[in-house]
């Protein structure tokens, strides 16, 4: 699933149609097979002929303003992508699983596709609503936020109910800080050079603070680069590839040997997700 940097590089590519007029947006066949999107024609015919005014991120989620309420959230899930194209010919060519076509007054038009169907393309009645929607609503720091509030988020990674959980479980709870997901979970943990499953109370407040820096340092890092792109499932809209693959030390190097010490990385299960790391530089 893409995270908080794979997102915000999307966002940033999506800003080329702020300020410009939709002509309609529209549901592709293969869309109607799915109750979510069954139907859906009337509901986002209120957009046609506005402008977007905004695209905002939440987290991993993508909120679209318009020049009047309402406004779209989207989710890209586990697959969904954006693609822009020029002519709506080029669909069938640039996408393999198009759902929702964006259909602007002038070039370039956008399409989320998602093979696997668990994203969201839905209507809100208004930006207040939106932040009252739970998982937005429970959100704790943005990890991209620059610079970072590391204050902020120690007095947060010091709260009781904090304490007992493992720091590799709770980099997961984007109560905490929003934006971090398997990927990044571990590559902050290895920059830091914390054990995954260290309980957040016998951190000390050095180890805290550095860990705080390293999750800034990593996704930064990251967003930078445009995300991390190991298969066709993450891409922009422009179809250029991310880069931060490039520098993982850890995140999908089972055996191989780390960097810094020769140690072959290791995997645990926490939460049924899998956590990559040296059992020698982490402590």
């Amino acid at each position: 699933m893409p995270e908080g940097p794979e997102v915000e590089a999307v966002r940033r590519e999506l800003l080329q149609l702020q300020n410009q007029e939709i002509d309609k947006i529209t549901f592709t066949p293969l869309s109607q097979k799915y109750p979510k999107y069954q139907g859906k024609e009337h509901e986002f015919s209120h957009f046609s002929s506005q402008k977007t005014r905004d695209i905002h991120r939440f987290n991993k989620f993508l909120v679209w303003e318009f020049e009047n309420e309402p406004v779209i959230l989207n989710h890209l899930g586990m697959t969904g992508r954006w693609t822009m194209i020029k002519s709506l010919k080029e669909i069938e060519n640039k996408t393999t699983h198009p759902k929702v076509i964006v259909r602007m007054k002038s070039p370039p038009h956008a399409v989320f596709d998602d093979s696997r169907n668990f994203g969201q393309f839905r209507t809100f009645p208004s930006m207040e609503e939106i932040k009252k929607y739970p998982p937005i609503k429970k959100l704790g720091i943005d990890g991209l936020t620059d610079p970072f509030p590391l204050e902020e988020y120690l007095t947060r990674l010091g709260e009781q109910r904090f304490q007992q959980k493992q720091i590799g479980d709770l980099l997961m709870d984007a109560r905490l800080v929003s934006g971090i997901g398997n990927i990044y979970k571990a590559e902050s943990l290895y920059e830091a050079k914390i054990h995954p499953e260290r309980k957040v109370s016998t951190l000390s407040e050095e180890e805290a603070e550095l860990l705080g820096k390293s999750i800034s340092k990593t996704l930064l890092r990251a967003f930078h680069d445009k995300g991390s792109s190991f298969d066709a499932r993450y891409r922009l809209p422009s179809g250029e590839e991310g880069q931060a693959q490039r520098w993982h030390k850890v995140y999908q190097r089972l055996d191989e040997s780390c960097p810094e010490c020769n140690t072959k990385i290791e995997k645990i299960i926490q939460n049924n997700r899998s956590t990559y790391y040296c059992p020698t530089c982490q402590k």
